[in-house]
């Protein structure tokens, strides 16, 4: 079993001066390598910096990695049919939302920490292992947003966000949806599971080891939410990659109720976020994911206090992807 505590010190450590900013013109299809990683960047239907064609060492492990929202719900809110929620003209009476804060193009501005790039590339070393850190900063409506992916020369890959300022003056959440198409040697062989450390029962696969035969909606443990986590591999190698949550992903509520879903994958589907900021995820059937192309959904929730002010919060969401072969 991979040791879940190692990772700790990256998650406290990526705010760290880069090495180096260099600069990325192009990037929104462009193809590049770094080190034993190859990929794409892509930017639509509003889902985020996405990444894309991803491999390690020569073999697929992502057809496409994206982010398509961030829901935020606040504490009092408009009820969803007054205008005021619709254009957050009710911040002074600390009444607004909930939001979808949905990143494009068309939001993102120059990252002043990255010599003014919209796009920030760079590199970092923490105890010793090389990272890549690709990144944009976006601006929607009172929020700052930045969304990286950060990669190691070790086969390691974190999916991040962090936003920070107030659209009204009370506590609210943040529910990050993390769309991942893994791909690990080619399409339609993946099987997906769950492991969880305090079942002792064994349904073929070992000790806590639980295989997923239909499309789910699953949550982390209520008390260490590292005690649960998930392995997604290709039926034909056994190559995977580990789900790790992230120590900050923090749980699930009545407006954001799930911590991962797994769906059957259709192309029509990926297509940014069609449900809006009072939707959640959707496409649920209970369809087949034995052996097929499957997607997925992990959600992260940080809660954000309105006393912290416009200051960065203090926390990154993201869980820790690890490849395994």
């Amino acid at each position: 079993m991979i040791a879940t505590r190692s990772f700790l010190a990256i998650f406290l450590m990526l705010g760290l001066t880069a090495l180096a900013c260099p600069a990325f013109a192009d990037w929104e299809s462009r193809p590049f390598d770094w080190g034993k990683w190859t990929l794409q960047l892509e930017m639509k239907d509003a889902a985020g910096l996405a990444i894309k064609n991803v491999s390690y060492e020569g073999e697929q492990v992502l057809a496409k990695a994206s982010l398509p929202v961030i829901r935020v719900k606040y504490v009092r809110e408009w009820p969803a049919w007054h205008p005021f929620s619709w254009f957050g003209v009710g911040r002074s009476s600390g009444r607004c939302g909930p939001f979808e804060d949905r990143i494009s193009p068309q939001r993102l501005t120059k990252n002043n920490s990255c010599q003014g790039n919209k796009l920030c590339t760079r590199t970092h070393t923490i105890d010793g292992i090389q990272w890549l850190e690709t990144g944009v900063y976006a601006k929607i409506g009172q929020y700052h947003i930045y969304q990286a992916w950060y990669l190691s020369e070790d086969g390691r890959l974190y999916p991040s966000v962090q936003s920070w300022n107030l659209s009204c003056n009370t506590d609210h959440d943040h529910h990050a949806y993390w769309r991942l198409d893994f791909d690990i040697g080619g399409p339609d062989q993946d099987q997906v599971f769950v492991w969880d450390k305090h079942v002792a029962e064994d349904e073929g696969w070992g000790p806590g080891w639980k295989k997923y035969l239909t499309e789910v909606d699953d949550k982390k443990p209520a008390k260490d939410s590292q005690d649960r986590v998930w392995f997604v591999r290709d039926y034909q190698t056994g190559h995977g990659v580990w789900i790790i949550p992230g120590p900050h992903d923090g749980k699930s509520d009545k407006f954001s109720d799930r911590d991962i879903s797994v769906r059957q994958y259709y192309p029509d589907e990926d297509s940014g976020w069609p449900f809006g900021a009072w939707g959640d995820l959707d496409f649920q059937g209970k369809e087949n994911i034995q052996e097929t192309n499957s997607v997925f959904w992990y959600i992260a929730h940080l809660p954000h206090k309105a006393a912290e002010g416009d200051r960065p919060m203090r926390y990154w969401m993201g869980p820790l992807l690890q490849i395994q072969r």
